[in-house]
Order: structure tokens, then C-alpha cells, then sequence
């Protein structure tokens, strides 16, 4: 080999062993690093989508325990909401650890420890998105944060020490919902209050009080009609409508409602119909009612004294006197406020009208709670509402009516101690408020405008589905446009009967499945709760308000309206407050 030979094959084996250490060298100080900074970026990138899909899952489930919740306190259930979402995180892993030792935080930014997990929750206005505190009633959305400590595997080769928190963040929350609630107020919704049927009769130089019947009122009657009665356990009572063959006593035994006493002897004629104002069925166990800081005593079994509390009697010892009223011997002093004690007792035992008010606030309140619900409130009797501040229609002289019945060609009312008829008897509808945002919703306005309500009139199904379809519907569909822009629209109908009016000029019944028809081609659900107490009517109901029939002609309302309508009827005033949980619980449904 020649010296210049040996001489190329030293260079070249000088420059193979430099080719060499610089492949070594970039393979150990520059591939190496990359590769594994490559590795450690997927990662801390794999780190972030398994972080991304634990906060969502949690925000759904935080959402779902809204959807199902039934507390009318905002903070139960958001409460309960942020421990549904941490129990779903804590289930989880990210890179292989167990989130189950995560913890919450009180605030923001999270720093968590190594391979370890925080959660920071905050309910924010759906409008403004801006956080409120736990138990605001705007608080609609929560939105759930997270961190989790991620630590390089490489972290010493790497010279990248410490924790690098993955940080995501998730919003659960509900669509709006617009919902119009169509509440019956029917003479037959205080059918099943327990009262007492009585002759107030001229006893000597006293009052005697014969009991003709007890019980609660439909059947204390002897009423069979479908309908139920036309008669009121509480002002006015509607007596000459001859439910069940009774009638009021003429004017000779009537007597005046206040000062007088009875003018007439001992008869079969039914003079006062009074509510056994101690829940029983033969007044068996007395009350003592306070008023205004003062008590009132109803001894048991006294339905004397019921009489003469309701007929105003009582308002001293005076006017007992000159009643006639034997107050002496049932151990009580005559003072002013027994009237008002007495209807204050009276209102609060009406049967199902109290019951179905006391429901339909809590509906209200559970809607409110879950998600951003606005409400309008349509009441109906014989004639629906058209104002919050909307009266029952004037009936047989009802501009006149007196305080013992609906009569006045023959009992007029001497406005003492004030006539409970004037002002008459509301009958409310409150518009769906079209504005944004839950300070809109009506909620308040709704849930005040039925406590007072009376049970009087017809049933007037048709009316009061047209009033709540023109608010729902668009203009463009022929409503009012009430509905806000892109919520979701449904009717509640509670009813205790059967249709028996239409304000629309045709068949009751054929009228309220033809406006179940209109709200079906609007898209607009009519949700169905009927309570039917008498077991040989439920059947009739159920046909005329059912979801399993969408026949035009003869099928059910919630089944013709459609758009996933469901009927729920109660057969017991026990099991009205979980009925209209269950359609609360299918309003929010529908709108996931």
C-alpha cells in the first residue's frame, strides 16, 4: 500500500470515528431530548383530553342531578350537584392515577401536587355568565374546573423538574324552558273539604243547630255527577244549583247573617254549610285558631259554633246576644276576629283546591330551581283570566252576591263583617315575560297570584289551552310571540274534571281537543294532570286527558298535542305534590 493510500484511509477513518461521535453526540444530547420532549408533550397532551373528558362528564352529571332534583331550595340542589360532579371525577384516571383523593378548591388558579387533583365549582347567570353565589336562584349553569399534576417521566434527564398542572374547564346547564301552567279553579275543586250541612232553627230563647249531614262534600251531598258540584265549602256557595237535592231554607228560616237570630222552628231545610275547620268528618275534635296575635277557641263537636263564627255572630258579646247565640254553655266569649278565624281556618282545610295550589307553588319552585324556566299562569273557571288582576265573570246577580250564597234574588248580604265577594274572586293570567334571564321568569308573580284562589264556575279546558297556545306560539304562527327565541315550549293543564264550558262557542270536550290539535301543529306539548277522586269517573277522565289516544275526535289531550305529552292523573290529594314533581322531572328532560 502506497503512503499516500495509507494516508486517505487514516483521513478517512479520522473522519468515520468523528461521523460517529457526532451521530453518538446528537443521538445522546439532541434526538434523545427531542424524542422525549416529543413523548412528554404527547403526554402532557393525553393528560389534558383524559383532564378535558372527566371535567365534561362531571358538568352532565352536575346538570342530570338538576334535571332530577325536586328541592325548592337553590342551594340543595346545587349543592347536590357539585357532590354528583365530584363523585363522577373521583371515579376516574388520568396517565394511570386515581383521581379518587381529589380535592375541592375554594378559588382560582388550582395548583395542585404531584399526580394529584383539584376542583374548583362556580354558578354563573346563563345571561351575564358571571358567577353567583351558592344559592342564588340565577345561578343556572356550573361550570366545573379542574387541574391535575403532571410530572415528566424524564423529568431529571430533562432538567425539568416540578409539576405542570393540566388545567381544563367544563359548563353543564339546561336549555330554556317556557312553560304556561293552566290551573283550574272549577266550583268542584273544593268538592272534597269536610264540612257540615246544618239548620240554624229557633231553640226557645236560643239557637239550636240541627246536623243534617257530615263529610266531606261531594259525598256528604250525595252527589253522582261527573262534574262534580256546583256548591262551595267557602263562599259563595252556590247552594240553589240543588246538588245532591238540597236547597236553602226560605227567608223565614234563613235569617240574617249577622245580629239575628233564627226565626223559624226545627226543619229538614239546610239553612249553613260550614267547614269542619278541624280536618274531621263530624267536627269531632275542635280547634283553638290564632289571628293576629290573638286566639280563638271552636269547641269539638260544637258545629254551633262554626255557624255562628262563619255568619259573623261572634264579633262580640253583644251581637251574640242579640243572635240568640248560646255561647255561654259551649265556653267561649264572643270577641271581634272569630270571623276571620274561622275563614282563616277554612280557606287552609278546602279540599283539593289547597292541596293542588300548594302543589303547583312547589312546581314552580322545583322549575325555578332546575333550570332557566320563565312561567305564565292561565287560572279558569267558566271564563279564563285575562289580567294578573283579572275577577271571576259575574254569575246569577254575582256583582251582588251576598256572604252566605250565590242567591241574592233571595239572601242578601249585609257586608258584615266584610262581604268575602267583594272584590270578587280572582281569576289571574300572567304573560310568559319574552325578556332574557331568570329576573324575568315570573316566578314570584306566579307563585303569589295562586294562593288566594277560590273554587268557583265551570270547567273551561278550551279557553284556557287557547290563552296559553297564542302565548306560545310566533307571531308568524298567529300568537302573541311571548316565547323567548330558542326555548323550549310546553303546556301544563291541571284539572280536577271534565271539560264542561268552552269560551270558543262549540262542544266543551270536542272544543279542547281541537285547540290540542292546534298546539300540536305549533309544536308546543300540553303535559296533562288530572285528579279524579271518585273512582267511578277516573276512566272518563282519563280518556279525555290520556297520552295513549291522538285521535282527533276522540282521543286524549296530552296524546293529540304530542311533541312527547305525557297525562299523570292522582287519584288521592296525597299524590298531587308527586305528580307535578313527575312533570317537572319530564319538562327538564324534554329540554336535555
Amino acid at each position: 500500500m502506497s503512503k499516500n493510500t495509507k494516508t486517505l484511509a487514516h483521513h478517512r477513518t479520522c473522519r468515520g470515528q468523528a461521523v460517529a461521535i457526532l451521530i453518538a453526540f446528537l443521538a445522546t444530547f439532541v434526538i434523545a431530548p427531542l424524542s422525549l420532549f416529543a413523548f412528554e408533550v404527547a403526554r402532557y397532551s393525553l393528560a389534558k383530553q383524559q383532564l378535558k373528558a372527566c371535567v365534561e362528564s362531571c358538568a352532565l352529571a352536575a346538570g342530570a342531578t338538576n334535571a332530577i332534583g325536586n328541592d325548592t331550595d337553590p342551594a340543595i340542589t346545587q349543592r347536590s350537584a357539585i357532590a354528583t360532579a365530584t363523585d363522577m371525577f373521583q371515579r376516574n384516571t388520568i396517565l394511570d392515577q386515581s383521581l379518587a383523593s381529589a380535592t375541592g378548591a375554594s378559588s382560582l388558579p388550582l395548583i395542585p401536587g404531584a399526580n394529584h387533583s383539584q376542583l374548583f365549582f362556580q354558578f354563573l347567570d346563563p345571561i351575564t355568565r358571571q358567577p353567583v353565589p351558592i344559592g342564588s336562584t340565577t345561578g343556572k349553569v356550573i361550570q366545573v374546573t379542574a387541574a391535575f399534576g403532571v410530572v415528566p417521566l424524564f423529568a431529571a434527564f430533562l432538567n425539568w423538574p416540578g409539576v405542570y398542572p393540566a388545567v381544563e374547564t367544563a359548563n353543564g346547564g339546561l336549555p330554556m324552558l317556557d312553560v304556561v301552567l293552566c290551573f283550574d279553579i272549577s266550583a268542584s275543586m273544593d268538592d272534597f273539604t269536610p264540612i257540615s250541612i246544618v239548620d240554624r232553627y229557633k231553640n226557645g230563647s236560643y239557637n239550636g243547630y240541627k246536623i243534617i249531614g257530615q263529610g266531606n262534600l261531594y259525598p256528604a251531598f250525595h252527589c253522582t255527577g261527573p262534574t262534580g258540584t256546583a256548591l262551595n265549602a267557602t263562599f259563595p256557595q252556590s247552594l240553589d244549583a240543588g246538588d245532591g237535592g238540597y236547597s236553602f231554607g226560605g227567608t223565614s228560616n234563613r235569617g240574617t247573617n249577622n245580629g239575628a237570630a233564627a226565626s223559624s222552628s226545627m226543619s229538614s231545610m239546610v239553612t249553613d254549610v260550614v267547614v269542619n275547620i278541624d280536618g274531621t268528618n263530624l267536627f269531632s275534635t275542635g280547634l283553638t285558631v290564632t289571628a293576629n296575635g290573638t286566639t280563638y277557641y271552636f269547641p269539638a263537636n260544637n258545629v254551633g259554633c262554626l255557624v255562628e263564627a262563619a255568619r259573623g255572630n261572634l264579633e262580640s258579646v253583644a251581637v251574640a246576644k242579640n243572635a240568640a247565640v248560646p255561647y255561654v254553655t259551649w265556653g267561649i266569649t264572643p270577641k271581634a276576629g272569630y270571623y276571620q278565624a274561622y275563614l282563616l281556618a277554612a280557606f287552609a282545610l278546602r279540599h283539593p283546591i289547597g292541596d293542588a295550589i300548594a302543589a303547583a307553588q312547589n312546581f314552580f319552585s322545583v322549575m325555578n330551581n332546575d333550570c332557566d324556566a320563565h312561567f305564565g299562569l292561565v287560572t279558569f273557571g267558566s271564563n279564563v283570566g285575562t289580567l294578573p288582576t283579572s275577577t271571576c265573570s259575574s254569575d246569577i246577580g254575582y256583582g251582588s252576591i251576598g256572604n252566605i250564597t250565590d242567591n241574592p234574588a233571595t239572601y242578601q248580604s249585609n257586608l258584615f263583617p266584610s262581604d268575602p265577594l267583594s272584590p270578587k274572586p280572582p281569576n289571574p293570567e300572567i304573560d310568559l315575560n319574552p325578556q332574557q334571564g331568570p329576573a324575568y321568569s315570573n316566578y314570584s308573580q306566579v307563585s303569589s297570584s295562586i294562593t288566594p284562589l277560590l273554587a268557583y264556575g265551570g270547567t273551561n279546558i278550551s279557553g284556557a289551552l287557547d290563552c296559553a297556545i297564542q302565548q306560545l306560539r310566533t307571531v308568524s304562527q298567529g300568537g302573541r310571540g311571548l316565547a323567548r327565541k330558542g326555548a323550549i315550549k310546553a303546556i301544563v293543564l291541571f284539572t280536577d274534571g271534565l271539560p264542561t264550558v268552552s269560551s270558543l262557542g262549540g262542544d266543551p270536550t270536542q272544543d279542547a281537543r281541537t285547540e290540542a290539535n292546534v298546539a300540536n301543529q305549533a309544536g308546543i306539548p300540553i303535559y296533562c294532570i288530572g285528579l279524579c277522586m271518585v273512582p267511578s269517573l277516573q276512566a272518563t277522565q282519563t280518556a279525555v286527558l290520556t297520552d295513549e289516544n291522538a285521535d282527533k275526535s276522540v282521543g286524549g289531550i296530552a296524546g293529540i298535542s304530542g311533541n312527547g305529552a305525557q297525562f299523570y292523573q292522582a287519584t288521592e290529594l296525597s299524590q298531587l305534590n308527586a305528580v307535578f314533581e313527575n312533570v317537572a322531572r319530564a319538562l327538564v328532560q324534554l329540554v336535555r
